[in-house]
């Protein structure tokens, strides 16, 4: 099992991110399958996978070109003309139908929203500001990390979980950005050492470590969710991904390769579409759950989530593209 599966196979890995995150979000009934509804009820756990896979890509972005400018334009690029007109339009729409009060339009746009503690209820997302807070914080973090790698990445872990765990009752709404902040530096920590180290292979005592890690991490989930009242408690819903996101990326890549031939296309496609996919799911199936029956309701939501994912992405690009050309040519 090498370390660039990691590189070769992101975008398929980013696929099944998103199609868990989307059954997660889904009121698909899963029976009395106690396996389907465990599955079903740790879907959010395809963002931890998104936030290791962000960490992992923005290093060789800011590596390659470490111009702080260069950097946050690239990233503006590629988040912002896809989120803002899609989160105007639902904003103004649940305003007038008094589902959000008349100052969301200013917490969406300004992402205060999730800063503020509003209300996940009535905010857009809370992804996305957690994100571009990352995002914002990398070149900064790049110049400690350049110093001494592995020391940073620790002060970084550390830091995410003295923060954490001291500030129950106060911040705990933030649980959902400071328990990934580990995966996001460890994906920059892996994708640094992969450059210097283009054909690693773990060996097997590695792998069983891997396995071992994921299997308690899964075992730690159960146990809270099924036999504790604590599950929604002290991060513990998400705090036990630490041992789980990393193995779990590395074995679902150990898998995808031993199909040399097959390119995946479903999760090729719905990795490519992953954020525009994300943008759209939930307000559609919210939409789409007060006027349809339960029975339909997702499958309804799950082709237009996929119809206007991939329409609003190919118009945006293709709007990115002009704009971004023009300026090359004026240059």
């Amino acid at each position: 099992m090498k370390l660039n599966l990691l590189s070769k196979y992101r975008t398929i890995l980013m696929g099944f991110a998103i199609l868990w995150v989307m059954f997660y979000h889904s009121h698909v009934y899963v029976g009395t399958s106690n396996f389907l509804e465990f599955f079903k009820r740790i879907g959010y756990g395809g963002v931890d996978i998104f936030i290791l896979v962000s960490g992992f890509g923005v290093y060789f972005s800011i590596h390659n070109d470490d111009s702080i400018r260069h950097f946050y334009k690239k990233r503006a690029l590629r988040i912002l003309p896809y989120y803002y007109p899609i989160v105007i339009v639902v904003t103004i729409v649940a305003i007038k139908l008094g589902i959000w009060k008349s100052d969301a339009l200013f917490y969406n746009l300004t992402t205060l929203g999730y800063w503020r503690n509003v209300g996940l209820g009535y905010i857009y997302d809370w992804y996305i500001p957690a994100l571009l807070f990352l995002y914002l914080l990398t070149p900064l973090y790049y110049k400690f990390f350049k110093i001494n790698k592995t020391v940073t990445t620790l002060c970084a872990i550390t830091a995410a979980y003295v923060f954490s765990y001291s500030t129950h009752g106060t911040y705990e709404y933030l649980y959902n950005l400071t328990f990934r902040i580990p995966h996001y530096v460890i994906g920059f920590w892996l994708a640094d050492f992969l450059i210097r180290n283009k054909e690693y292979e773990f060996n097997k005592i590695t792998i069983v470590l891997f396995a071992l890690s994921l299997i308690v991490g899964v075992c730690l989930l159960y146990y809270f969710y099924y036999y504790t009242p604590y599950f929604e408690e002290y991060g513990i819903y998400v705090a036990p991904f630490i041992l789980i996101t990393l193995p779990l990326c590395m074995f679902l890549c150990y898998f995808f390769s031993l199909f040399k031939s097959y390119k995946f296309p479903i999760l090729t496609f719905l990795g490519i579409h992953s954020l525009t996919l994300f943008i759209f799911h939930e307000k559609i199936l919210y939409f789409f759950h007060l006027f349809l029956p339960s029975n339909i309701e997702n499958i309804c939501s799950f082709i237009v989530t996929f119809i206007l994912a991939y329409v609003w992405q190919k118009l945006v690009d293709n709007i990115v593209n002009k704009i971004t050309i023009k300026k090359k040519i004026t240059i």
